[in-house]
């Protein structure tokens, strides 16, 4: 594969390519520039540690305080805040503001005060800030998406943070002169957004038309990415630092490789390897429109590599700059490929043949290992272990600090503000020690100028004086200083600098093997080595030296773990140094995790299965006497469990048994049947002559005399009819009557001696026969009659002597000689009469002879005449008076659940009846009510008011916080954010008055906003209230110190 060589276009096009990169004049009058004062007392929020000062650019153990982009800079200070300053004419700065020609001096960016902001990166034209939390916030042009935040267009000039996918949290940002963005996470995984024309996002996508083959796959057909997308890296491999370029990405993996992606102008994605024709373009490796859309990895297989035993070095760092690439190995050295025109591989040349484009060795100070490397459009620094900070490449405006004591201080150029054009100070082709470079703790190489960060946390900077950025005095586009020169820090404010060696091993990142100390679950063996621990095994947190083997009711079947796991309710260990947990045994149980033994079910519980975390309590119909039962017993028969959890099983009762196992209870004798002791398992059956009418009986009773009981298992006697007697108890039948006796009615003892004015012929008699008109019957016992002398009258019969007819009676016509009883249904209320009255509606006669009619009682009605008896009213109805001929139905509002009634029942309160003739009433559901009695309907709950239950006899009003703006409901409503109810009863919610807000629901006041001029604007509640707190804590511990 050919590689590019340096010819008249290369000149041409990165020349063009810087031009594009610097941008036209920012030039300002000096009384148009906005100063910002700063705060004499700064809230000491972060305090980074100095064990090992220092920051490797992109890396994901360190943190990066300092970062210079397109002549402008950010840096964290030592309270978390950022301060940024130089050209701010896409808002780069993070002041809220942008234009045409404008910079500004050392300012902080206000909308981060407070977010805990532990590093920094400026990039092109835009910057980013992550916080100590993994959140993400970028600032300053969005024309391809680079802020991140699901938008492409314009300037974004507060910071707005990047929209990672759900439970991402970022550790490390990207460096780089660049208008795409990449953040690596605490997983290790990679994510990237902005600018992707040349594929540099990463995501195998190229947001450009190419030619007629290949069309925009991007959404929208932009030329970039708005938000932050996964990238994939082999499987396995996870991101140790990442660094983007001018249209490329490079990044370092955990299996030691480099990854780069993106344009290949000039190798600087491939380093020459050997690569099939790009599928998008179809042009070859190490062409411009040769395309990477996704990371590959960097095999320096090309013949003119000459770096020994390429394939065993692991790379620990990569930078990136406009047309080139590096990285730093594990061992400290320096190695670059890509273009080459400005000496900015140093390399100790500036040639751009086949040979320098490959992966070459940097020649950096013999004897010395680089610890970190910085790179930006065409000019590079690092700092080594013995001599501190070098730069090499583009000297055009002093950028490499390479002054000596004897050349020139000031480096005239005449690019201009698109800079470059070297005049008395040429480029440097290999690494040349920084003047006062062995002060510095850490270097940073910008587009036009670099800085360094000494040992007191100060700035220093050298390079083109243009946008204020060396000193915050000089705007200058044709000169630079190769001297370095303090940057005026506001207040008493110091930059922030990295711990590089924060577990105090002695052992640097990047190449301490275990940068943030021994991983969870590991412990230190020796030094830089951890080991995990192993099962029956922890390593305890704080304590890397400490392996502790796990406690009885603990264990760890697994190696590399922080803490035993506690046996789980169910389960015990009793041993220590177990692997694993033992389940507990049927019959026993643990309801509690971390336990030794297991328990044993107690009396009156059982445990059915290994494994139970809970004894079960023995069901009715059963019991367990013993402790450790697996199972409970059933209650014999005979015997019954009634209640759970029992011990022991209870016999049935005389008058009951139980005939199976398991019962819950006794069975109550029938009627007819008996148990005379205890623990029947059957019942006993009443003989003839007995009977039993109740249940549960214990023995059976003698039908009394007048009764008897002819068969076995009778509930009841049965009484001797008429004309029949039983003188004795426990008879089985009954004795007829004798002639000239009888029996009148049932459960006759006797039988009865006919009356005089009586007789009967016949035996079995229930009745004698009275002597019939105009006879008579003189003596008790009478077979027969005897007919009345001539000369007597007698109306009736059954007389012993001859009367007039009596009241209830009649006779007919004239001279009879006997009276007749009026019939059933009928009546006479006189003596003497020829006929009976007939019973009325409202009345009843029960027997014959009757002189009076009897009146319904009330509650009772008759609507016919020549009645028997009298009717009961239905429910739902009544009859109040007596002698009614018809029922009353219930009015609304009434009810009358039985029959027979002289009133109905007035509805409850919380109760109603609709509608007439109800034998029941209804219950007020939820969201009424009805406080009165005898009510035809409920009443809707009013507005403001709510009923959560039925039958309620009142409404209760919305409690304060809650309102309800619609009748007949069952609940109230909670207030809505920046809404409030201060009184019970509240019809609607008020909203907060102007000034106020309420972020939380069903509140009864609102509360003042924050002041939007304080640290707080534009930020969630929830982020401000921890800021505020965390604020206060640090002022007062401030003032406490």
């Amino acid at each position: 594969m050919p590689l590019m060589a340096k010819g008249p276009w290369t000149g041409i096009l990165l020349a063009t390519l810087m031009v594009l990169f610097s941008t036209h004049s920012l030039l300002v009058e000096s009384e148009s520039q906005t100063e910002t004062e700063f705060p004499s007392n700064e809230i000491r929020m972060v305090s980074i540690s100095s064990n090992s000062p220092g920051q490797v650019l992109g890396h994901i153990d360190t943190h990066d305080t300092l970062s210079i982009g397109r002549q402008f800079a950010c840096a964290v200070t030592e309270n978390s805040s950022v301060v940024c300053w130089g050209r701010t004419d896409y808002g780069q700065t993070g002041i809220g503001i942008s234009g045409s020609e404008v910079y500004h001096n050392m300012t902080y960016v206000d909308a981060l005060n407070g977010m805990g902001i532990v590093e920094v990166s400026a990039h092109l034209d835009h910057a980013c800030g992550l916080t100590s939390q993994g959140a993400v916030y970028c600032w300053g042009s969005n024309v391809e998406g680079q802020i991140g935040n699901g938008q492409i267009g314009g300037n974004v000039l507060v910071p707005a943070q990047a929209i990672f996918p759900q439970g991402v949290v970022a550790k490390s940002l990207s460096q780089g002169p660049s208008a795409h963005t990449c953040a690596i996470s605490t997983d290790g995984d990679l994510y990237c957004w902005g600018g992707n024309s040349k594929g540099q996002v990463g995501n195998g996508q190229v947001c450009a038309n190419i030619g007629t083959t290949y069309y925009n796959p991007c959404s929208g057909g932009v030329s970039g990415i708005p938000a932050p997308e996964l990238i994939a890296m082999p499987t396995g491999v996870t991101v140790t630092s990442v660094s983007v370029g001018g249209e490329h990405t490079c990044a370092t993996g955990s299996d030691g490789g480099v990854y780069c992606w993106g344009s290949d102008m000039n190798c600087r994605v491939t380093g020459g390897d050997s690569v099939s024709d790009s599928p998008i373009t179809g042009q070859s490796g190490c062409m411009y429109w040769h395309i990477q859309p996704s990371p590959r990895k960097l095999t320096m297989s090309n013949t003119e590599v000459t770096i020994p035993d390429p394939t065993n070095i692991s790379f620990v760092q990569a930078v990136t700059g406009w047309v080139f690439s590096c990285a730093m190995t594990d061992s400290g050295a320096g190695i670059c490929w890509g273009a080459n025109t400005e000496s900015q591989q140093g390399i100790g040349n500036n040639s751009n043949g086949a040979w320098a484009v490959v992966p070459t060795l940097i020649q950096g100070p013999s004897g010395e290992s680089m610890t970190s490397i910085s790179a930006t459009t065409a000019q590079a620094c690092a700092m080594y272990d013995l001599t501190g900070a070098h730069c090499w490449g583009d000297n055009w405006g002093g950028n490499t600090g390479d002054y000596n004591g004897s050349n020139d201080v000031i480096c005239n150029y005449f690019g201009g503000i698109g800079g470059g054009g070297n005049q008395n100070c040429p480029d440097r082709a290999a690494p040349h020690q920084v003047h006062t470079g062995g002060n510095y703790t850490a270097v940073v190489m910008g587009a036009a100028n670099a800085c360094g960060l000494d040992s007191s946390n100060d700035i220093h900077c050298w390079g083109a004086y243009a946008w204020n950025n060396v000193n915050q005095t000089q705007h200058q586009v044709f000169w630079g200083t190769r001297v370095p020169e303090l940057m005026q820090l506001p207040g008493t404010v110091k930059i922030a600098i990295d711990d590089l060696d924060s577990d105090n091993d002695g052992i640097n990142a990047p190449f301490d093997l275990w940068a943030e100390g021994c991983p969870s679950g590991w412990y230190q063996d020796a030094p830089n080595s951890c080991q995990e621990s192993p099962p029956g095994h922890y390593a305890e947190e704080g304590l890397p030296w400490n392996l502790v083997m796990c406690e009885s009711g603990t264990y760890q079947p697994n190696g590399g773990q922080v803490s035993c796991i506690d046996s789980i309710p169910g389960y015990h260990v009793p041993n220590e140094g177990a692997l694993s947990q033992t389940i507990c045994p049927a019959g026993s149980y643990q309801p509690n995790a971390g336990s030794q033994a297991c328990l044993l079910a107690d009396p009156g519980h059982m445990v059915e299965t290994p494994g139970k975390t809970f004894q079960s309590a023995c069901t009715v119909g059963r019991y367990s006497s013993t402790s450790g039962a697996t199972a409970c017993l059933r209650a014999s028969p005979g015997y019954y469990v009634d209640t759970a959890s029992a011990t022991g099983q209870t016999p049935c009762p005389p008058g009951r048994y139980s005939s199976n196992e398991g019962s819950v209870s006794c069975s109550s004798t029938s009627p007819g049947q008996y148990t005379s002791v205890n623990a029947s398992t059957h019942p006993e059956i009443c003989e003839p002559g007995s009977y039993q009418p109740d249940s549960a009986g214990t023995s059976c009773i003698l039908s009394p005399a007048g009764f008897y009981v002819s068969s076995a298992g009778s509930t009841s006697f049965q009484p001797c009819l008429s004309g029949k007697y039983q003188p004795l108890e426990g008879s089985t039948g009954c004795e007829m009557t004798q002639p000239g006796y009888y029996t009148s009615g049932v459960g006759s003892v006797d039988a009865i001696a006919c009356e005089p004015g009586t007789y009967q012929p016949n035996s079995g008699a229930d009745m004698c026969l009275s002597a019939i008109p105009g006879t008579y019957v003189s003596n008790e016992a009478a077979v027969e009659y005897a007919t009345c002398a001539t000369g007597t009258f007698q109306p009736n019969a059954g007389s012993s002597e001859c009367l007039v007819v009596d009241a209830g009676h009649y006779a007919t016509g004239e001279g009879a000689q006997n009276q007749i009883p009026c019939p059933v249904t009928t009546y006479q209320p006189l003596t003497g009469q020829t006929s009976c009255k007939d019973v009325e509606a409202g009345h009843y006669t029960s027997s014959s002879g009757s002189s009076n009619q009897i009146p319904c009682e009330p509650g009772t009605y008759q609507p016919m005449a020549k009645s028997t008896s009298c009717r009961d009213s239905p429910a739902g109805h009544f009859v109040p008076d007596s002698a009614s001929t018809e029922f009353l139905a219930c009015v609304v509002g009434t009810y009358q659940p039985i029959s027979a009634s002289t009133s109905c029942l007035q509805a409850d309160e919380g109760y109603f009846v609709d509608s007439s003739s109800q034998l029941s009433q209804t219950a007020c559901q939820k969201g009424t009510y009805q406080p009165d009695l005898g009510s035809s309907e409920c009443l809707l709950a009013d507005r403001g008011h709510f009923v959560d239950t039925t039958a309620a006899t009142e409404q209760t009003p919305c409690p304060a916080g809650t309102y309800q703006s619609r009748e007949g409901q069952s609940s109230c409503t909670f207030t809505s954010t920046d809404f409030f109810s201060s009184e019970p009863g509240s019809v609607d919610q008020t909203p907060c008055p102007a000034g106020q807000h309420q972020p939380l629901t069903s509140q009864t006041e609102c509360v003042d906003k924050p002041d939007e001029s304080g640290l707080l604007p534009g930020f969630g509640f929830y982020a401000a209230m921890v800021a505020l707190v965390t604020a206060a804590i640090g002022i007062r511990s401030k003032q406490e110190s």
